[in-house]
């Protein structure tokens, strides 16, 4: 099983389709996209579907906690965001995945298609540490 990283690519792994907000929708609009599609986190887009960054469950709770209920209803998606999403391209290899990962220290990555030059790149999945556990328990089960 030592291999079983360099045998797959993202998209064969990745969770597709991403659950996306406006960067100017409101936290309570964040929470109820999170709650509604049974997530973790949110991809945030502009009006362009471009990636602009990430709004995690941690990110809520660094965000909200503490705050009263007016202010909590004053902020955006922008406002809570983790601005600087690492992507990676549905055709790379797990290996690669998890080692960016493991480096950087962060539960998913956001999976991007490019667009053409000059544009970001737009979500289409998302890799988690999770879609790791599931490969495991798939492949242990095999053999």
């Amino acid at each position: 099983m030592g291999d079983l990283l360099s045998r797959f690519a993202v998209r064969d792994v990745m969770t597709r389709g991403v659950v996306t907000v406006d960067f100017t929708a409101s936290v309570e609009e964040v929470l109820n996209a999170m709650v509604e599609n049974d997530v973790t986190a949110v991809v945030v887009v502009n009006s362009q579907s471009e990636t602009m960054g990430v709004i995690s469950s941690i990110d809520i709770l660094k965000n909200l906690t503490g705050k009263s209920r007016e202010e909590i209803l004053s902020l955006t998606a922008e406002d809570i965001m983790t601005p600087h999403t690492i992507d990676i391209p549905p055709e790379s290899s797990l290996e690669e995945a998890a080692r960016v990962m493991l480096e950087k220290n962060i539960h998913r990555l956001v999976i991007t298609q490019e667009k053409p030059l000059g544009s970001l790149p737009v979500p289409v999945g998302i890799l988690s540490a999770t879609d790791f556990v599931k490969l495991y328990d798939i492949e242990l089960r095999k053999e």
